[in-house]
């Protein structure tokens, strides 16, 4: 009687050993799915804010470069005919 009792303790705990193994690998296999989920949605998150970023200062460096060549342009059409002898300068030196 011992023996059968002992053996049926022994098929018990390796039922309960088995499920609970398989449980464990099924909580941490949620779980790395689960982390690698919020991983790639913080990447596109970033990845987003980014090239958001690039954008603006995209715009922002368009934006110099034209108000520098219109400043450009503005100077040359002041230096013409007064004093500017090549036509590229103007260093205020003669009074038209």
């Amino acid at each position: 009687m011992k023996l059968i009792k002992g053996l049926l303790v022994i098929a018990v705990m390796s039922v309960l050993t088995l499920s609970c193994d398989q449980a464990k690998k099924e909580t941490a296999t949620d779980a790395v799915e689960t982390a690698v989920e919020a991983s790639s949605d913080a990447v596109e998150a970033t990845a987003e804010s980014v090239e958001q970023v690039i954008d603006s200062v995209s715009a922002d460096a368009e934006k110099a470069v034209d108000s520098t060549k219109v400043m450009a342009d503005s100077t040359m059409k002041k230096c013409e005919g007064k004093c500017a002898k090549d036509g590229k300068s103007c260093d205020g030196s003669c009074k038209a």
